[in-house]
Parts: C-alpha cells; structure tokens; sequence
C-alpha cells in the first residue's frame, strides 16, 4: 500500500493543518509515521506565513503506536522509540505557534499523548480518550506519565494511567482534559474558529506566552522570566500597534517584530 499520504499537510490561510491518514488502522504510529509527523511539523513551524496549527486525524485521531512493531522490541529498541516519540511531543510543546488538537474516535496512547503535548484540545462527541498501555504490561511512553496529571490532577491522572480505562468527550471536558465538546460535523469549523483568533494574537508574545506557561520551570524563574520578557514586549512594533489598535478601537494588525 503507498505510504505517501500518511500525513498531509494543508495551509487554510494563516492556519496550519495536520492530517493523520491512515484511517485503515485508526491512524496507529509506527517509526515511519512518526518520522513523517516529525517533518510535517518542521515544515509547518518554518513556514512564517502559518500563525496557529491544527492536528487532526481522518475518522479516529490516533489509536496508539503500532502494537505490532512493539512486539518486535527489545529494550535497546523500545527505548530508542520513546525517544522519538518524546521529541516529537516535545517539539509540539515547544513549537511557538500555538497548537490545537482536533479529536474525533480514538485518542489512544500515543494518541493521547499527541493531544496531550497540544495547547488546546477540542473533541468531536464520539471522542475517546485513554492510556491503555498498563493493560499491554506497559506504561505510557511519550510523555503521559508527567502531562497528563499535570493537565487533570494527580488524582484522575493515575486512575486513567493505572485502570487504562477510556473517557468519553463529555467526562474529559468534566476532568478539563479537552477545552470543549462540539458535534462531530462542527469539530474542524470550531477548531478553526479557534485558531484563527489565535492567529490574530502578536506571535512575539505567543512565543513568550507559551514557553512561560510550559510549567518546566521553577516559579521564581518563572517569574523573573515573565519580567524579562514583558520588557523585552515594549521594544516590539506589535506593542505598538496593539496599543494604538486598542485606543483607536480597531482590529490589531500584528507583523511578529
């Protein structure tokens, strides 16, 4: 079978979209897929023109890795594939453009850590989410174990890591682990919605908004982080052009200087 559109990569206007494609298999990642999001989303985050992403999947989001190639692992191997999968979370989170995931069906493992490693997380009604790994003799490799939590609490965090249990749209908003549920037919007019008022925002602040909320640092640095860059904000034309839009009861027009 041709492999070639595993990933697509579209452009509606400002906004960035991320396709999984590979509905046969509820878009499962194997090494090749994840190599393939990897560069999609380099190119994505050096396209200038492109303000806000959208990851999305084709009927499911992601059903997890491939469980198939996981058999074949040893531990040498087993860990060389977290790392990946680590550094593309990791370039997600870190990504300066801000990123939304666009969830319908399964959200699975891996899956759930993509979404995860996303800034927002809209989800379409028949949304599932979980991290089933404990059920596999596994835990969760890509980066659950710590933003899960982080996201919903210690409390239902553990309980979905160590049940492996799944949570339908409805229950994750109620754990804050999505933004909002919508109707699957309006899942992408929403997320879109979504990241074009994003895309409207100065992508210099953008920037120093996302590394600051992170959470990967200490709060003092944090701190001082927060006024080091606010400073920095007042030599930046967006500055300007957001106060003079304000005053003058306008729609900011912001260039990202």
């Amino acid at each position: 079978m041709d492999n070639a559109n595993d990933i697509i990569v579209d452009k509606k206007e400002e906004i960035g979209v991320i396709t999984l494609n590979r509905p046969h298999v509820m878009n499962i990642m194997g090494t090749d897929m994840l190599m393939k999001l990897e560069d999609a989303l380099t190119h994505i985050r050096n396209d200038r023109q492109i303000k806000a992403i959208i990851i999305r999947g084709t009927t499911h989001f992601c059903a997890g890795a491939d469980i198939k190639e996981l058999k074949g692992k040893d531990p040498g191997t087993a860990e060389l594939f977290s790392r990946l999968g680590h550094r593309i979370c990791n370039q997600i989170e870190e990504i300066e453009k801000p990123l939304i995931a666009a969830v319908e069906g399964y959200a699975l493992g891996a899956g759930c850590e993509i979404a995860l490693a996303c800034d927002i997380r809209i989800a379409a009604e028949n949304a599932k989410f979980g991290q089933p790994e404990i059920n596999l003799g596994l835990i969760p490799g890509f980066g659950a174990t710590q933003r899960l939590p982080r996201l919903i609490g210690p409390g239902k965090g553990k309980e979905m890591i160590l049940t492996g249990r799944f949570v339908d749209a409805q229950e994750a908003a109620t754990i804050g682990l999505v933004n909002t549920v919508v109707k699957n037919e309006d899942l992408m007019a929403k997320a879109e919605e979504m990241g074009q008022t994003m895309a409207g925002k100065s992508p210099v602040a953008m920037k120093m908004a996302k590394t600051l909320l992170r959470g990967d640092h200490e709060m003092q640095r944090l701190l001082d982080l927060e006024i080091t860059y606010l400073s920095q904000c007042f030599a930046t034309e967006d500055h300007l052009e957001g106060i003079n839009a304000f005053l003058e009861k306008r729609t900011p027009r912001f260039k990202g200087r």
